[in-house]
């Protein structure tokens, strides 16, 4: 439950961090909400790497965070957060469908969590 919640808090950080910085004209953004928005990827990533790093379970627990992690962040964390920064700093401005994509990716693997978790 610990590490859900931890989620949801990653998951409200994402989407006030990308609302406040992409406010302002539509079509460009400023070099300071670039930054931002890249440093706020950063520390999203770094963040998301450690979770689930605590004390060792039984073997089946362990697997089961390994089938998350695995099912939702390996490949869309990694795509979504290129296709950001390459729409930051080639074309300086943001498709929404982009952040859209990156949080549900982290709510498939809370959703994921907690259907192996509660699996008998």
């Amino acid at each position: 439950m610990k590490n859900i919640i931890y989620y949801l808090l990653l998951l409200v950080f994402i989407a006030l961090v990308a609302g406040s910085l992409t406010m302002g004209r539509p079509q460009t953004m400023g070099m300071h909400q670039m930054i931002g928005l890249s440093a706020a990827l950063v520390v999203y990533v770094v963040a998301m790497s450690f979770v689930g790093e605590g004390k060792n379970q039984d073997e089946r627990a362990i697997l089961h965070k390994n089938l998350a992690n695995r099912a939702g962040l390996i490949a869309g964390t990694i795509i979504f957060s290129l296709g950001i920064l390459y729409q930051l700093f080639i074309t300086h401005s943001i498709d929404y469908w982009l952040l859209i994509g990156l949080i549900a990716i982290n709510l498939t693997k809370i959703i994921s969590l907690i259907y192996l978790e509660n699996k008998k």
